[in-house]
C-alpha cells in the first residue's frame, strides 16, 4: 500500500505524500525488512509557538536515514500566525480537520476514531504525541492501534492557569489514566517534571527531560547589533526599550506587564513596551494601553519572522506569565545576551537564574515586575553582566542536544517495550 493509499483509508487529508517504506521493527529499532522506523508526532495545531516549534524542529531534523516521520495536526486557526509554510514538502504532513484545541462533543470522537485508523494502517513503531490536547486523544488512538512505544510531551501543562479548579481536577484524573499507558513523558525542565510528580500523575521512571531545542546560533549572531535593529523597527537609540515576545493571551500574563508600565515610565521617563507576538488580547491590550495614556509608550509588533534580528534593541526582554513549560523566548533572549526580568514559575526558573542571568519576580504582580525592570534599565553594568552569564548558561538548550537526545530515548524504548492493551478509562 502507498503512503497516498494509506492516507485515503484513514480518512485524514494529506499533502506531501510519498511512497510508504517497509514497515519497523519496534523490538529492535530495525526495519522489518530494510525500511526505517516510523514515527508519527500528533499536534493540536501549528500556530507560532514554543510548542510548535519544538515540533517543527523535532520532525524536520530527525535523522531521515533512521526515521521515517509524519506529523499529522488539527487546522491551525487564531490569531497567533502559523508555521505550516515552513513544513518541507519532503515530511508527509497530515490533517486531522476534527483535531481541536477546545473539547467538542461533536468533533473530539471522530478525531480520535481519524488518528486510530491512521495508526493502525501506518503500523508506526513511535506515536509521539504534543501538548494536552493531542496528548490525550492521540494517546488513547495508539494505545487502541495497539502501537508499540507512546511517547507524550506536555510542553508545560495545563494543570493551573488554564482550566479552573474543576477542570484541573478532571484532567489530573485523565492523566494518571493516560500515563499508565504512555512509555515515557518527556518533560523540558526539572520543574516540569516535579509537577507532575507531585500531582502524582505517574511514577518518576515514567518521566524525563529533553530541554526544547532553540536555534541558539541565531540569537549569537544578533548579538550587540541594538543600534541597527532599533533602526529597523522605527525606534529611538535613546529611548529604554522592554520586550516581550509572547502570544497575546491570559496565560502569558502579558496584562500584567501593560499594568507595570506607568510605574517603569515615571522612573524611567520614555520607557517604551514593545509588543513581539499577536492574539486574541490584543485588542484590549490597545485599549488598556490608551486608558493609561501609553499611546507612546506601547507598541505592538505584531507576528514577526525576525524576532533574532530585533532581539538586540531591547535593554531588558520581559516574561510575565503565568505557566511556561520552559520559557523558549527566555532561552532565546539570554542567547542574545539579553537581561531577562520574568515570573518565578515552573519551568522559567530552571531557565533564568535569579540574579544571575535576570531577575525573577511572584507572577500577578505589577509593582514587583516594575521595580525588576526599573532596577535593570537603570544599571547598564547590572545588564551586561546578566547578559554575559546568560549567553553562557544556554547551550544546553540547543537544537542539537535535543535531537541527540530524542533520538537516544528513541533507541532505547525501541529496545526495551512490546505491545501493550489497549487502554481503559474506566
Amino acid at each position: 500500500m502507498t503512503r497516498s493509499e494509506m492516507y485515503a483509508a484513514t480518512g485524514p487529508s494529506v499533502t506531501n505524500a510519498a511512497p510508504a517504506p517497509s514497515i519497523s521493527n519496534a523490538a529492535t529499532g530495525t526495519a522489518r525488512g530494510r525500511g526505517r522506523v516510523r514515527v508519527l508526532h500528533v499536534i493540536t495545531r501549528m500556530v507560532l509557538g514554543g510548542a510548535q516549534e519544538n515540533t517543527l524542529l523535532t520532525v524536520t531534523r530527525l535523522d531521515r536515514a533512521r526515521y521515517d516521520v509524519t506529523l499529522a495536526s488539527g487546522p491551525t486557526t487564531g490569531p497567533e500566525g502559523t508555521l505550516e509554510p515552513r513544513i518541507p514538502n519532503t515530511l508527509s504532513f497530515v490533517r486531522v480537520p476534527e483535531l481541536a484545541r477546545d473539547p467538542h462533543p461533536a468533533k473530539d470522537p471522530v478525531a480520535l476514531a481519524r488518528l486510530y485508523r491512521l495508526m493502525r494502517h501506518g503500523r508506526f513503531d513511535i506515536v509521539h504525541t504534543h501538548t494536552t490536547k493531542a496528548g490525550l486523544l492521540g494517546r488513547i488512538a495508539a494505545a487502541w492501534a495497539r502501537v508499540p512505544v507512546i511517547v507524550h510531551t506536555p510542553h508545560g501543562h495545563a494543570f493551573h492557569d488554564y482550566l479552573g479548579a474543576r477542570g484541573s481536577a478532571a484532567l489530573c484524573v485523565v492523566e494518571r489514566a493516560l500515563a499508565r499507558r504512555t512509555t515515557r513523558i518527556i518533560c523540558l525542565t526539572d520543574a516540569e517534571r516535579d509537577d507532575h510528580l507531585r500531582l502524582r500523575i505517574g511514577p518518576p521512571e515514567r518521566f524525563c527531560i529533553i530541554h526544547s531545542g532553540v536555534d541558539l546560533d541565531r540569537f549569537h549572531m544578533g548579538h550587540g547589533d541594538g543600534e541597527h535593529a532599533r533602526q529597523k523597527l522605527g525606534l529611538s537609540s535613546d529611548v529604554p526599550l522592554v520586550g516581550c515576545v509572547a502570544r497575546l493571551v491570559p496565560v502569558k500574563g502579558v496584562q500584567y506587564l501593560l499594568e507595570a508600565m506607568p510605574a517603569v515610565r515615571a522612573a524611567m521617563p520614555g520607557a517604551t513596551v514593545v509588543f513581539v507576538g499577536d492574539g486574541p488580547l490584543r485588542p484590549a491590550l490597545a485599549a488598556q494601553a490608551a486608558a493609561r495614556g501609553l499611546q507612546r509608550g506601547a507598541v505592538f509588533l505584531g507576528l514577526r519572522d525576525d524576532v533574532a534580528e530585533i532581539m538586540p534593541a531591547f535593554d531588558v526582554v520581559v516574561l510575565p506569565s503565568l505557566n511556561e513549560g520552559m520559557g523558549r523566548a527566555a532561552v532565546e533572549a539570554l542567547a542574545a545576551g539579553r537581561a531577562v526580568v520574568a515570573s518565578r514559575i515552573s519551568g522559567i526558573q530552571d531557565v533564568v537564574a535569579h540574579e544571575e542571568t535576570g531577575l525573577l519576580v511572584p507572577p500577578r504582580d505589577p509593582a514587583a515586575l516594575a521595580d525588576a525592570i526599573v532596577r535593570c534599565l537603570r544599571d547598564p553594568g547590572l545588564r551586561a553582566a546578566f547578559g554575559a552569564r546568560g549567553r553562557d548558561s544556554v547551550s544546553r538548550f540547543g537544537v542539537q542536544a535535543m535531537l541527540d537526545d530524542i533520538d537516544g530515548l528513541y533507541r532505547e524504548l525501541l529496545g526495551a517495550r512490546s505491545d501493550e492493551p489497549s487502554i481503559s478509562l474506566g
